[in-house]
């Protein structure tokens, strides 16, 4: 069964954060219920949230708040910005 939604390439940098674009896609389409055979969060994506502190609630969280892609690199952009020492 071919799947009707894809999500951005794992190559697809947005704001400049690697696997943003393709988390981003996944948490909306699971939010949506058309993710489909995809998995969020797959191990890339749980890799991304430690990288960054962020839960998996959090992070759907930021993706309801944040409905656009320039919303979700201001909100990305905060949390950077606060994990630093």
């Amino acid at each position: 069964m071919p799947l009707d939604w894809k999500p951005r390439g794992r190559d697809v940098i947005i704001g400049n954060i690697p696997w943003l674009a393709r988390i981003t896609d996944k948490a909306r389409a699971k939010l949506r219920g058309v993710i489909g055979e995809y998995i969020y969060p797959c191990p890339a994506d749980k890799a991304f949230l430690e990288k960054y502190g962020l839960t998996e609630e959090e992070f759907t969280r930021m993706v309801k708040e944040n409905p656009t892609d320039n919303e979700m690199i201001a909100a990305m952009r905060k949390v950077i910005e606060s994990r630093k020492p």
